[in-house]
């Protein structure tokens, strides 16, 4: 089950890599989000990237997020984003 929860982790951290650089516009790349020292998020992008980042989780993953949700914990970097959606998605606290 971990490798199954690691996979489905691996994908949606890809997808929201790709919409920062993308849709956001962040001039780094996909591959210093995805490092596996990567990119702290509230030093890269700004306060209304982060609120545009999280609808883009929200309407593409069909999860909600809380505002008391949007805090450095959680959008600290990729892969923590993807495991939060992975949670929410799968309705327990695995990570």
């Amino acid at each position: 089950m971990t490798e199954k929860i690691d996979d489905q982790v691996d994908s949606v951290s890809d997808q929201i890599a790709t919409f920062i650089v993308d849709d956001l516009q962040w001039e780094g790349t996909r591959e210093q989000l995805l490092s596996p020292d990567p990119v702290e998020l509230p030093f890269a992008l700004d306060s209304t990237d982060l609120l545009e980042l999280a609808g883009y989780l929200e309407d593409s993953f069909g999860i909600e997020i809380a505002d008391e949700e949007i805090v450095a914990d959680n959008f600290a970097n990729v892969r923590r984003l993807a495991e939060l959606i992975v949670e929410k998605q799968s309705g327990t606290g695995l990570m």
